[in-house]
């Protein structure tokens, strides 16, 4: 599954429970931005603290 920004760029890459596999950066980055994020295959939003929760403050602090 696919995470895009609002302007369809790809920024991230997680797995089919929404594991996040790529783009822990590039996430961090955009959620620090306030960036609005979408499951690029059904348009709906990312849920961020999700994503937060698994990897802990580590993620917040990348950016």
């Amino acid at each position: 599954m696919i995470i895009v920004d609002e302007d369809g760029e790809i920024i991230a890459t997680a797995s089919d429970d929404h594991t996040l596999i790529g783009g822990h950066h590039r996430l961090a980055v955009a959620a620090s931005l306030g960036k609005k994020l979408l499951w690029r295959h059904t348009g709906e939003p990312v849920k961020l603290d999700n994503f937060f929760k698994h990897y802990g403050s580590s993620l917040r602090h990348s950016a």
